[in-house]
């Protein structure tokens, strides 16, 4: 089994960076800069999925990524539950206020 101690904390840290200027700062020091495109790119893809406004063709498009992460990503969401997907709609929600 994974030990995910390390994770964990590194959640916790995020969580105590209330600033979105710090916590860019923090995962810039943390990940790399392919590692916080690839993230950003994970998130847009499954927010549009979870909105369901467009085809995954349209999406990868629009998004300049292939299908294949596309398809990543539904099969992210088939295992996911409602409520949990929730929170991307809750946070897409709360950055355009």
């Amino acid at each position: 089994m994974r030990d995910l101690s390390g994770w964990n904390k590194f959640i916790q840290n995020c969580c105590a960076l209330k600033d979105p200027a710090e916590l860019q700062q923090f995962f810039e020091l943390t990940l790399t800069a392919a590692e916080c495109q690839k993230i950003g790119s994970r998130y847009l893809i499954l927010s549009e999925l979870i909105t369901g406004d467009k085809p995954q063709r349209t999406i990868a498009a629009d998004l300049g990524v292939s299908l294949f992460n596309i398809t990543r990503g539904v099969n992210q969401l088939k295992q996911t539950p409602a409520n949990v997907q929730q929170l991307i709609l809750n946070a897409k929600d709360k950055s355009s206020l």
